[in-house]
């Protein structure tokens, strides 16, 4: 790169203030984030890092890392939404370093800086690096993986205990990754280094695969958690291994349907500002600038990279389990692969492709233009009229972003050109993503929890608290308590199973205990209330949002 020193810690600032302050700025957004932050505030605070709980309930659809990096934070810092997300901003990070160093390595410091900046504005890996979910530290770890296999079996110019080292840690990715999200962190990188070997015939990988160090590593990591909780839950790996993979993967019992062209706009939309770019990687040239660039590895890179990108397309697309997320760990792939295809683009070619970014911006201005039309129950014009502030703040910084690398671009200086252009997209996803706040009101119960506490003074964590026909999962962390479960179970059936006790199964059997109280409370949503009336329960509301309501059975 050519640009000053001054300039690119400008830049770096830019990123960094752009990267973080999203993790921190907004409110829990059901259901997710609801729940993973209540995972880890219930493991805070019983101080049990062997059996994650929900709402008090047994919950083992998720290995518990994340959950326990975010009950950490808490425990250090205090509950906050800014703790609740700082896993997923320091893995998203680190993958982003991983795709640096691998590339760095590869094919030299400049495309390091292309592949990674793109990977950052890359708006799949954006939005998902600040939502709490568990896909971001799979698909670090899982980033981790695969560049330890690419520096594992050699670089030129690199040592013997370095290129040991890197292989020892791609054992440990995937034994990390396992602890993230389960099998799938070992599962799919396996399947793609065999199919690597089929194509290739390259079988002497196979003694490179630092067969001692490498599983001591990966025991060393991921062993420990499923011995503990099968030894305190003997119920743990029946659910864990049969129910929510191999069940998850060839059933629609989970409701996650879609069509085998399920995740084809998922891409298009997800690897925007880049997507034109897979049309240069489709040409001659474009495959040939990416082979060029990866020459100095001892095995196929672009080959790799291509398989790990196509085997998990296929295997999520033929899977009857489908989310938006689940092709997240192709990113990094996909970054290195586009970054030599960017960088050796003609002038006229890539002129053709900012133009092909505009598209871009054009949309954000076009939801500002158009934004009377998403007004509805959940989205007052209140609500629509300052997320499109922030919109069309957004798409003003992708146009300077389009316009700085076109200028760059004709002076010569490309990679100038693509970093200054990611760095800027990341700058204006983050204000137009910022903008989310806005619609808090019908996303989060944050709100609510505050006009239910300012209103009821005398309010005590012992009093009964009911969650009936729904479960709000923004509720518990922000209300600070779980809350007992009537004729709803959803993901927490097992739970229920074995702790029965915790939640009413019927309504018949609430409806006595709460006409029986003195004083209880309970949310539900407004549908609800309905019953409650036609059962002739007494309730007064306490505090009421778009969607959901506190009620109480006491007098104020």
């Amino acid at each position: 790169m050519t640009l000053s020193r001054p300039l690119l810690a400008l830049l770096a600032a830019l990123f960094l203030a752009a990267w973080l302050w999203p993790t921190g700025s907004r409110t829990l957004v059901r259901p997710d984030e609801g729940r993973y932050t209540e995972i880890a505030r219930e493991m805070a605070l019983s101080a049990d890092y062997v059996t994650p709980t929900l709402n008090g309930l047994k919950y083992f659809e998720k290995p518990p890392l994340q959950y326990w990096a975010t009950a950490l934070a808490f425990q250090a810092f205090g509950q906050s939404d800014f703790a609740a997300r700082w896993w997923q901003a320091a893995t998203s990070l680190f993958g982003l370093w991983m795709v640096w160093l691998a590339v760095r390595a590869l094919a030299g410091r400049d495309m390091a800086w292309v592949a990674s900046t793109m990977l950052a504005a890359m708006l799949y890996y954006f939005l998902i690096a600040h939502i709490n979910t568990t896909d971001m530290g799979l698909a670090a770890f899982m980033t981790l993986t695969l560049v330890g296999l690419m520096r594992g079996f050699g670089v030129t110019g690199q040592t013997a205990t370095a290129t040991r080292a890197w292989m020892v840690a791609a054992w440990a990715g995937a034994a990390l990754g396992f602890l993230s999200k389960g099998l799938v962190a070992i599962v799919l990188p396996g399947a793609i280094f065999v199919i690597y070997l089929l194509i290739t015939r390259q079988w002497k990988l196979l003694t490179q695969l630092e067969w001692i160090w490498g599983p001591i590593a990966f025991l060393a990591i991921a062993a420990p958690w499923p011995l503990l909780v099968q030894s305190r839950n003997p119920e743990w790996a029946n659910f864990f291994f049969i129910y929510e993979h191999f069940s998850r993967f060839s059933s629609s019992e989970h409701n996650r349907l879609g069509s085998m062209l399920y995740f084809v706009p998922v891409l298009i939309v997800g690897l925007a500002p880049w997507t034109p770019a897979l049309l240069g990687f489709l040409r001659r040239d474009g495959r040939q600038a990416v082979r060029e660039s990866y020459a100095s590895a001892t095995i196929n890179v672009p080959l790799l990279l291509t398989i790990w990108c196509v085997f998990q397309f296929v295997f999520f697309s033929v899977s009857q389990s489908k989310l938006p997320s689940y092709l997240l760990p192709i990113t990094p792939a996909v970054a290195m692969l586009l970054a030599p295809v960017m960088v050796g683009y003609t002038k006229r070619f890539f002129t053709q492709l900012l133009l092909m970014m505009a598209v871009i911006p054009l949309s954000l201005f076009a939801l500002v233009m158009f934004r009377d039309q998403f007004v509805n129950d959940a989205y007052t014009p209140g609500m629509v009229n300052a997320f499109s502030v922030y919109a069309g703040l957004g798409g003003v910084i992708f146009v300077i972003a389009i316009y700085a690398a076109y200028r760059l671009n004709n002076r010569g200086r490309r990679i100038d050109a693509i970093v200054v252009a990611a760095v800027l997209a990341t700058v204006g996803g983050s204000v137009a993503a910022s903008g989310y706040e806005a619609l808090a009101a019908s996303t989060s119960s944050q709100q609510l929890v505050k006009d239910f506490l300012a209103s009821e003074s005398t309010y005590s964590k012992a009093d009964a608290f009911y969650s009936i026909g729904i479960y709000e999962q923004t509720v518990p962390p922000y209300l600070g308590r779980t809350l007992t479960l009537v004729d709803y179970l959803d993901e927490m059936g097992l739970g229920a199973w074995f702790e029965p006790g915790k939640v009413r199964f019927n309504f018949s059997d609430f409806a006595i205990e709460w006409h029986g109280s003195q004083r209880a409370y309970a949310v539900t949503d407004f549908d609800q209330l309905m019953r409650m009336d036609f059962e002739g329960l007494d309730y007064r509301v306490v505090a009421a949002d778009l969607r959901r309501v506190i009620i109480a059975r006491h007098e104020p």
